[in-house]
């Protein structure tokens, strides 16, 4: 309830004051009382209660000095109605005028003489003490009339003086109770306001603090007192943060010279406590203290981790993952790991097979973003209008069949994360337009949306056909095309870095193996030859392919070429069997020589520490990923 009082100055005016408060807007949490004041009595210092006080002249002064923390709300005096009250003086035929007003001047005096037959003599008339002795010294300058307020009328009633009221015209009163009003319905949202703030606070897991630029606490939630042990009846408003904990690190923080979060101990507990400044540079001003259980964030964070894994929304790979020991792969990867330093768009080429999914996954994953979502969408893998909703999302019925509460699309949920287009070169070019305008302008705009969403994501792009020939052939965008292409990568074939091949052979043999729980095979020299020599038009992909059907149709501990030559691939090959000579003759640097016997799952378990079972547990867990993923 917002309580306003109205100061009455004069009982001729009550009539006129109870009116305008009668006809004012009701509001059941506005209560007005109105009250006569004669002068600037001590009493005035009694009105703490009040919100909102509304007076004229002295009075007004008074409250605005004695509360200056409060709306304090004035009664204007016009011109005109001072001009009445003095013709009022003609009337009664007085001779010498004094008009007693508080900081008021006049630049037409003559005027007013004239118009009143009359002199006029101004008297400061401040309160009720400087007024009676403006009233003295105007009795002996031989004024035989006075003019002002209803402080002035009162004395001079006391005395037996003849006076004149100025009157507050209606308009007047009118104007200062609906400002009354509204400061009182103001003062009452920002009760309302603060409640759900303190509320908010009350019921939040953090600590907050609220302290001055001296550590001493300004306020502190409910949690806050949990943190600390203390009691409820005790205030702690006043006291510096060294007094609730003897750490000296609360003087650090707050003196800003150092780091502004860090982990302390309260009470044999971690917490994770935050320093917010509420100026630029200082802490004059005083900051917020957040402090957050440093247990409890981490299991949110796992908990975070965990839901955005079963969305797809995290990156499983990092370069670590990217198998190859090539010159070229190599330089590969150190591009890749410079491009992840910075926030640029990306635009991988490569053809089908050769890893460009496991560049975009380590790409995010070794920048500052890897915290927040990785979303990956293959752009041939959907029709034009299913990619549109998928890229941008849709509002609630903007089509037949949207879902019913509308959908965020992925732009939207790679926010200050990364989203990976596959297949780009794919996306149709009626599309292209807005996907450019997006990386422009960095906003989405949904399908059925009349409002735009600011987003930060960075774009990894990836491609097997040559976009510059299908710009050429008016099939892309040449401004799109340079967007994504501020920084790009080209994955060589398999075919080009055959020395990377034994590597691959080795790592897939080797897994798929634990996985079957059969033996780690071998090849033979032959076998290894063949291997090394087939042009892998599928890349990678291929030859992890062809290393699961080895392993599925294998039941020794060698891999022939007779069993390669089962496969479709190598049936129909050119590419002659070595001899025995021809093998003997090898030498040591030669492909042969590098693809060794592989290990037993005897010796890979030992290797690792872990038994057999438990190794073949673990191939069949990652088996069940992978097929999760295809």
């Amino acid at each position: 309830m917002v309580k306003i009082r109205v100061f009455i100055p004069h009982l001729e005016l009550k009539e006129i004051f109870e009116d305008v408060v009668r006809k004012l807007p009701q509001y059941k949490n506005i209560q007005i009382e109105t009250i006569y004041v004669f002068g600037t009595p001590e009493a005035l210092a009694q009105n703490e209660d009040a919100d909102v006080l509304v007076a004229r002249g002295m009075t007004y002064d008074t409250l605005k000095k004695l509360f200056p923390d409060k709306h304090v709300i004035e009664i204007h005096v016009s011109s005109f109605d001072i001009f009445d009250a003095l013709v009022q003086c003609r009337k009664q035929h007085a001779k010498k005028i004094a008009l007693c007003l508080h900081k008021k001047k006049f630049h037409c005096m003559e005027e007013l003489e004239e118009l009143c037959g009359a002199s006029i003599s101004l008297y400061d008339a401040q309160d009720q003490k400087t007024t009676e002795t403006s009233i003295q010294k105007a009795l002996e300058d031989g004024a035989d009339i006075f003019v002002g307020a209803g402080t002035m009328c009162g004395i001079c009633d006391r005395m037996g003086l003849k006076w004149v009221h100025i009157h507050t015209n209606y308009d007047a009163v009118e104007v200062a109770m609906l400002e009354a009003v509204n400061a009182a319905r103001t003062i009452n949202q920002e009760r309302a306001k603060t409640v759900i703030i303190k509320e908010m606070l009350n019921h939040s897991e953090e600590g907050v603090l609220a302290v001055n630029g001296r550590g001493q606490i300004l306020n502190i939630n409910n949690q806050a007192y949990r943190i600390f042990q203390l009691s409820t009846v005790d205030s702690v408003e006043g006291k510096t943060l060294q007094e609730l904990d003897h750490s000296k690190e609360w003087a650090e923080l707050i003196d800003g010279s150092g780091r502004r979060d860090r982990i302390l101990k309260i009470n044999g507990t971690s917490y994770y406590v935050q320093f917010k400044p509420l100026s630029d540079g200082t802490s004059e001003a005083g900051a917020l203290m957040f402090i957050r259980n440093a247990d409890r964030i981490i299991e949110e964070e796992q908990k975070i981790r965990k839901g955005l894994s079963e969305k797809g929304l995290t990156a499983k790979y990092s370069f670590k993952d990217i198998l190859g020991k090539s010159q070229a792969i190599r330089e590969n990867i150190q591009m890749a790991e410079r491009y992840s330093r910075v926030n640029s768009n990306v635009l991988i080429v490569g053809e089908t097979g050769t890893g460009k999914e496991l560049f975009a996954h380590s790409i995010h994953q070794a920048s500052s973003r890897r915290d927040q979502p990785f979303v990956a969408l293959n752009c041939a893998a959907l029709p034009e209008n299913l990619l549109e909703s998928e890229l941008f999302g849709y509002e609630a019925g903007a089509f037949s069949g949207a879902a019913k509460g509308g959908k965020i699309g992925l732009f939207e949920l790679a926010h200050k994360g990364t989203i990976f287009l596959d297949e780009i070169g794919e996306i149709p070019i009626t599309l292209q337009a807005k996907l450019l305008r997006v990386l422009q302008e960095k906003e989405i705009r949904r399908i059925g949306s009349t409002s735009v969403h600011p987003i930060d994501v960075r774009v990894v792009s990836a491609t097997n056909i040559n976009i510059e020939e299908k710009i050429k052939e008016g099939q892309f965008r040449s401004d799109l095309y340079y967007r994504l292409n501020l920084l790009d990568i080209t994955i060589p074939p398999l075919r080009e870095r055959k020395e990377d091949i034994q590597e691959l052979v080795d790592f897939y043999l080797t897994r798929f193996a634990c996985e079957m729980g059969k033996p780690i095979p071998s090849l033979t020299p032959d076998a290894a030859h063949l291997l090394a020599q087939h042009s892998w038009p599928g890349n990678v992909r291929e030859l992890r392919n062809v290393c699961e059907r080895l392993i599925v149709l294998n039941d020794s501990d060698v891999i022939s070429t007779g069993l390669l030559r089962q496969l479709k691939i190598f049936r129909e090959s050119s590419i002659e069997e070595p001899s025995l000579n021809l093998v003997e003759e090898t030498s040591d640097d030669s492909v042969y020589s590098r693809l060794k016997p592989k290990k037993k799952k005897k010796e890979l378990a030992k290797e690792l520490g872990v038994s057999r079972t438990t190794l073949w547990r673990m191939a069949k867990r990652q088996s069940e990923l992978e097929r999760r993923e295809k």
